[in-house]
């Protein structure tokens, strides 16, 4: 793991209709890393995540990614640039196979234009096959090789989990956001997605990591609570489990 952040916020702050979700929110998240983020229901770990992903402005401060600005990038752009996120309930297309789509998250590597693709010309058969050939390879990699023509509305909460997952990484992202990936997961089922995690993790991914479920969160290198839009406490989980204000404003004890 190098010591260059691959993700820097600096004083990030935002309020909705004057009232402040945000305040001078500051960490990094280092290349190779997975940093955890956890606090109470309203401490703004949504609204972090929607900053970060580029679905909302934030009204100061600043974030890098990959040592510039990415302020003015949008949600497209950051993609592209390998900054990927999921969602608490997973997003699927529930009328495709499960096939389709993780060939979804290969768009971002397609080369050809609307019309080569119109046209079908060869290079847009070809990229096509291309993706399929990856997707292919995808569903195996993570185990839904024998649903993969099924649609994904029939899939249980840990499949549709893992499903949105392989189309992330498809994509070959460079930092994954997870916005709580163990929500409505049975427990053999969110300790499929902790080996996940740390075995994307060890294959180059950085991963930015929220979550309510402290044994999934052992995952993380390093952890931060926001509590009110501030962070209050920084640390492995082992510090912040011991940390006196974490466990009266989040854990209540």
């Amino acid at each position: 793991m190098t010591t260059d952040p691959l993700l820097a916020l600096r004083q990030v702050g935002h309020s909705f209709g004057g009232l402040a979700v945000l305040r001078s929110v500051t960490f990094d998240v280092p290349e190779g890393g997975i940093v955890g983020l956890i606090g109470p229901n309203g401490s703004g770990k949504t609204t972090l995540f929607n900053i970060v992903s580029g679905y909302i402005r934030p009204l100061a401060g600043t974030i890098d990614y990959r040592g510039a600005s990415i302020a003015g990038s949008s949600i497209q752009q950051r993609g592209l640039a390998g900054l990927v996120r999921t969602f608490q309930t997973p997003q699927v297309f529930e009328q495709m196979t499960v096939l389709e789509n993780i060939m979804v998250g290969c768009t971002k590597l397609t080369r050809t234009n609307m019309l080569q693709d119109l046209l079908r010309t060869p290079a847009a058969r070809a990229q096509m096959q291309e993706i399929r050939r990856r997707a292919e390879a995808a569903c195996e990699r993570f185990r839904l090789g024998a649903l993969a023509d099924l649609p994904a509305a029939s899939l249980t909460a840990g499949q549709r989990r893992i499903l949105e997952i392989a189309r992330a990484v498809v994509g070959e992202p460079r930092l994954l956001l997870l916005d709580e990936p163990s929500s409505g997961l049975n427990a053999q089922e969110i300790e499929n997605l902790r080996d996940w995690i740390v075995r994307l993790n060890e294959e180059g991914i950085t991963v930015l990591l929220v979550s309510h479920d402290m044994g999934l969160m052992t995952v993380a290198h390093t952890v931060h609570t926001l509590y009110f839009g501030e962070i209050i406490a920084s640390g492995d989980m082992a510090a912040i489990q011991r940390d006196a204000r974490v466990r009266e404003v989040y854990l209540g004890v």
